[in-house]
C-alpha cells in the first residue's frame, strides 16, 4: 500500500536509500528515524568531517535499489509524464511527452550524463556548456542531475548551521570546470548523514537555484522521494523566480536496466 508522508533529503541520489517514512516538520517524529549507517566511517564519524573524509562517504552510500518510478515533472503549466528507472549508481529518466531519455551513471571521478531521442538510439555524452543548458525547458539543468558539485576538489568546511531544526555541518564547493554555479552551498545533517539543502550560488555568493524536499513515498520495504522542489531563485532574496516540481506516484521493483 502506497502512503505519502511529509519530509524533505537529498535529491534524486537518494532514492531507495533508507528515508524516514513520517512527518519530519515535527521534532518527535525525526528521532523516531533511521540514521544511516556509519559503519564506512570505519569508527566514529569526526566532530567536523572533513571536505574529502564526507565525499568519500557521501559517494560510498551513493546506491540505489532497482525500482521503476511513475510520475511527472512540473514547471509552470508545464505538466510531463516521467518514468525513472534507479539500479545500483545509475539512473535514468524517460520524459513521456517527448523524444527525450536521459541517463546518469555516478562515480566519485565523474558522473557521466547520457541522452537520447528514443530506447533504439546511441546514447550521446553530454559535456561541457550542453551540461548548463536546461532539462525540458525546466528549472533543472543537466548539471543538476549529475550532482556534480559532490565531486568538485575545491571544496570547504565553512562552518556549522541549522537547518529546519537539524544540526548541520555546512560546506562549499567552487567549480573546476564551466558550470551555473560560481559556487554551490550544502548542508548534511549531523544526525542523518544526509544533505537537506543544496543552493547554487552566483558571483556575488547569492543563492539562485535551490533544491528542497517535500514528501517520500513507502512502498513495502522501499521508500523514496516522493516530491522534490528546484527553485530559481531571484538573487538576493528567498523569492522564487521560477519553480520545477519532480513528483514520484508509483514505485514498483525491477528497473529493467
Amino acid at each position: 500500500m502506497l502512503r505519502q508522508a511529509v519530509c524533505f533529503s537529498l535529491i534524486l541520489i537518494l532514492l531507495g536509500l533508507p528515508l524516514p517514512a513520517q512527518d519530519l516538520n515535527q521534532p518527535s517524529a525525526r528521532l523516531k528515524a533511521e540514521k544511516k549507517d556509519t559503519s564506512t566511517w570505519a569508527g566514529k564519524v569526526p566532530e567536523n568531517p572533513t571536505p574529502r573524509q564526507m565525499q568519500n562517504f557521501l559517494w560510498r552510500t551513493l546506491v540505489m535499489k532497482d525500482l521503476i518510478l511513475q510520475g511527472r515533472v512540473q514547471s509552470g503549466e508545464k505538466k510531463i509524464p516521467v518514468v525513472v528507472r534507479t539500479r545500483d549508481r545509475l539512473i535514468q529518466f524517460e520524459f513521456q511527452d517527448r523524444p527525450l531519455q536521459i541517463r546518469v551513471r555516478f562515480a566519485p571521478e565523474g558522473s557521466l550524463v547520457q541522452k537520447r531521442g528514443k530506447s533504439d538510439a546511441v546514447w550521446q555524452v553530454v559535456t561541457g556548456t550542453e551540461k548548463t543548458k536546461e532539462v525540458a525547458g525546466t528549472d533543472l539543468a543537466y548539471e543538476d542531475l549529475g550532482i556534480d558539485f559532490l565531486r568538485w576538489p575545491d571544496v570547504t568546511l565553512v562552518g556549522t548551521d541549522n537547518i529546519m531544526m537539524l544540526d548541520c555541518w555546512t560546506y562549499e564547493a567552487n567549480p573546476p570546470v564551466e558550470s551555473n554555479y560560481a559556487k554551490v552551498r550544502y548542508w548534511i545533517s549531523k544526525t542523518y548523514l544526509t544533505m537537506i539543502r543544496a543552493d547554487g550560488l552566483n558571483a556575488k555568493g547569492q543563492a539562485i537555484k535551490r533544491f528542497t524536499f517535500n514528501s517520500v513515498i513507502e512502498a513495502e520495504d522501499t521508500v523514496v522521494i516522493g516530491e522534490m522542489k528546484v527553485a530559481s531563485l531571484t538573487p538576493g532574496t528567498d523569492v522564487s523566480a521560477s519553480r520545477t516540481f519532480v513528483q514520484i506516484e508509483t514505485v514498483a521493483k525491477g528497473s529493467g536496466l
